[in-house]
Parts: C-alpha cells; structure tokens; sequence
C-alpha cells in the first residue's frame, strides 16, 4: 500500500531552541497522507508544508489527508497554511481532510468560523476511506 515514504523537519531557531515541525509523507492507493508532529507556526514550519503540497499538487496529487493529531500548537499563520492548503487543493479539483483534530484547534477552527470549509474526519482510516 505505501509506495512512497518521506520524512522532511523544518527548524525554526528561537533563543538557541530548535522548534520542528516534522512532515511524514506516505501514498495509498493515490492518496497523500501528511502526518504532522510539532508547532505549526509562522516561519519555516508553515511555508515549508506550503511547500510540500504545491510539490504534490504539481506531481497530479489532488487526495490528501493532513493527520494533526502530533500537531501540538497553531499559530494564526498555521491556520492561514491549512486554509491556503485548502485552497490551492480545491482550485486543482482535489480534496483535502483533516483529521485527529485536537480539541483547542477544533475550537480555534470553530471561533474562526473556518471549521465549515474543512472536511475532518475522527482518524486517518476514516478519512482515506472517506475518498
């Protein structure tokens, strides 16, 4: 099932403390599901996933999950990575969901009125199932 696995940390050094947002990258059956683990910030953190998913867009991925249940902390400029990500998935006839949302990112989402644009699911089977 997994034909590709991929793994890239992105480092955002504060006050000497390395701050990593880790990516895991792996296909089933043609759909992308990115594991998150970590902060996911402005700085690297959020313009490195950018960049992954317009790799993956570029290659003719249009199915991905974005697996947040390691993702500890969003910032304003996560949330603005997750909607463009949103965005730029839809423009290119794909579909992207969310999944293990954690409680106070649910919550911010909601405060945000944004929870309505994204489609989540309880776990990473239920939303590669969802396609």
């Amino acid at each position: 099932m997994r034909s590709q696995i991929g793994v890239m940390v992105l480092e955002q050094f504060l006050g000497g403390q390395t701050m990593p947002l880790e990516i895991t990258q792996r296909e089933m059956n043609g759909i992308y599901v990115l594991a998150l683990k970590g902060r996911l910030v402005l700085g690297e953190e959020s313009s490195g996933l950018l960049t992954v998913i317009d790799s993956l867009l570029a290659s003719g991925a249009t199915r991905m999950v974005v697996n947040l249940e390691h993702v500890n902390y969003v910032d304003s400029a996560g949330l603005g990575a997750l909607i463009e990500m949103h965005r730029k998935t839809k423009a290119k006839g794909g579909s992207l969901k969310l999944c293990h949302l954690r409680p106070k990112l649910r919550e911010a989402l909601e405060m945000a009125r944004l929870l309505t644009i994204f489609e989540t699911c309880p776990s990473e089977t239920a939303a590669v199932a969802s396609f």
